[in-house]
This record gives structure tokens, sequence and C-alpha cells, in this order.
């Protein structure tokens, strides 16, 4: 595979525009709003879009010699590809060293972000340059963007905090002209306490005026499909991540 120039990034924004899933992500790095890396075959019959965060999304049929060029991305680059096709998958899964994650897509039909209230001792604060570089944990916006200056031009976030430590935190994972995929996370010690509902609603709030709100996680991560369903998400797609074992 070749890796093209950002400069030629534009011109594969149709491909990204017509994802049948996830469509945010590709169409983040093809319109220039966030990092990322496109590769191709020497015909470009066969696109690779990956996306800042690691989700890397395949374009048009692989072959033999391309399938081969994918599996080894995923074992030494640990390249996270999503994708719906299901010979794929299961060509990828006999070369061995992979394995395969279901995951659900969620849209949000509605036109008002959900009511919330405040706890007492909490306060709201948009993800500005401190927080941005001081938030830690698996989901947090420096995974996301290049930096603040990338995530302050596109991007969205809000924390709850108490007192002076952060609590929960809602943000655009991804970010394109026309959606925005929420990343959530909350600090260990405010767990269970109706902080993510909180945080994301926050965050919808922030967004919905300019692009429609995303969600998407693992199936088996029953505790975020839960919180999008409270949200007022509805389910709307299912994909799988390939990724080498953690």
């Amino acid at each position: 595979m070749k890796e093209i120039p950002v400069s030629e990034y534009s011109r594969f924004l149709t491909l990204a525009q017509d994802s049948p899933f996830c469509r945010v992500y590709p169409m983040a790095v093809t319109e220039g709003r966030q990092s990322g890396c496109i590769y191709t075959n020497k015909s470009e019959s066969v696109v690779l879009i990956r996306h800042r965060g690691n989700f890397t999304f395949i374009y048009g049929t692989p072959d033999e010699n391309d399938i081969r060029e994918i599996h080894e991305l995923i074992i030494s680059e640990q390249f996270k590809f999503l994708c719906q096709d299901n010979t794929l998958a299961d060509k990828l899964l006999q070369y061995g060293g992979v394995e395969l994650i279901p995951r659900d897509e969620y849209c949000y039909p509605h036109d008002k972000a959900p009511d919330f209230d405040i706890p007492d001792g909490y306060s709201l604060h948009s993800i500005d340059e401190k927080l941005f570089n001081r938030l830690t944990g698996r989901v947090v916006p420096s995974f996301y963007w290049k930096d603040y200056a990338e995530y302050s031009k596109s991007g969205r976030g809000i924390c709850i905090m108490h007192g002076n430590e952060p609590a929960s935190w809602a943000f655009s994972a991804a970010s394109s002209s026309l959606e925005c995929d929420i990343g959530i996370e909350t600090a260990e010690a405010y767990r269970r306490r109706g902080m993510a509902f909180i945080a994301a609603a926050a965050a919808i709030r922030e967004m919905l005026h300019e692009k429609r709100p995303a969600w998407t996680c693992q199936r088996s991560n029953l505790g975020s499909a839960r919180t999008a369903e409270k949200l007022g998400f509805i389910k709307c797609g299912n994909y799988f991540l390939i990724r080498k074992p953690l």
C-alpha cells in the first residue's frame, strides 16, 4: 500500500461520504478536520482511510495480496479495521492473529438535547486547552485529535468538574461537516452516579445546533449502550472491528 499525500485527501471525500456506516470518521479525515492517513494499492482500486483514533475503513474489493497487506497492517502496525464485509472478515480471521469484535452504531433523531440536572458540588466546563492536556484515560480528546489547535477548530466537549477534579467528560471523538461521534469517559471514583449521562447530554446540547450527534460502542459494552438509549439514541447499524488481540 502507498500513502497518499495530505494535499490529495479531498479527492477521496466522495468515498467517505458514501460510507454505509460511521462515515463521520473517514469524512473527518478527507475534509481535513482531523488527522489521519490514506493508503491505496497501486491501481487505487482499494483505499484505506485511517482516522487518528485508529479506526480504519476499507473501500473497494481487495484481492488476495491486498488482504495480506491489510492483515500485516493489523499485526505489525496495530491498525483497527471497521467493516461489514463478512467474507473479508472471515479471510482475515483465517490468516490468524486477529479478533473480530461486533460493534453497534446509534443515531440521534431528536432536535432537542436531553434534559439533565447538575448535582450539588459539580459544575460544567467546556474542554479548554488546560483540560484537553489534563484529561487521562482510555477515551480522551488527545487520543483522537493531533493537538488542541486541531481540536479547537472542529471539536466540542464538556467536562463535569467536582471541585478541581474532572469527574466525567464527553466530546467529539470524530467531527465532520455533518456529524459528531461522541467519546465519553468517567473517572473511576465517579462511576455509577449518572455522570456519563449528564456529560453526554451537555455535549449534545453544545453540538446539536451545528451537526448531528452519533454514538458507537462495542456490543458487549452494555453500559455504553444503555447510556445511549437513555439519551435518546436509536441503534441504526452494526459492523465489525478487526484488530490484533489486546
